[in-house]
């Protein structure tokens, strides 16, 4: 139970800051790139990390629902014993994908504030 904890404590931190890294873009930081041909690089490349960022989230809020999933098959099959220590570990795992669900929409919230404040 303390290894998940520090395991979580260490883990949300790089969450966040892979968070602010991902939805940060060019108006936020007043950057601008001027290509040749006259288009901006800065929007392609804040395009493509919008684009990562998506598939991470969805990648890890698709394990997330797998290791509850799998959290009840191993309840279902497990005897009275190990029952309680499945359900201790199923809390763990209900707050964690609580996060990475919450975690998409909070970003996008900051990144409108972002905008909104330097545009």
């Amino acid at each position: 139970m303390k290894n998940s904890r520090k395991w979580i404590l260490r883990l949300v931190p790089v969450f966040l800051l892979l968070t602010f890294i991902s939805v940060s873009n060019s108006s936020l930081f007043a950057i601008s790139v001027v290509t040749p041909s006259g288009g901006s690089t800065i929007s392609g490349i804040t395009n493509m990390a919008g684009n990562i960022w998506s598939t991470v989230a969805t990648i890890i809020q698709i394990l997330a629902i797998a290791a509850i999933i799998l959290a009840g098959v191993r309840y279902m099959f497990s005897s009275a014993d190990e029952k309680a220590d499945i359900k201790r570990q199923t809390v763990i795992l209900v707050v964690g994908a609580l996060l990475v669900f919450a975690a998409v929409p909070i970003a996008k919230f900051i990144a409108n504030i972002g905008n909104q404040m330097f545009n």
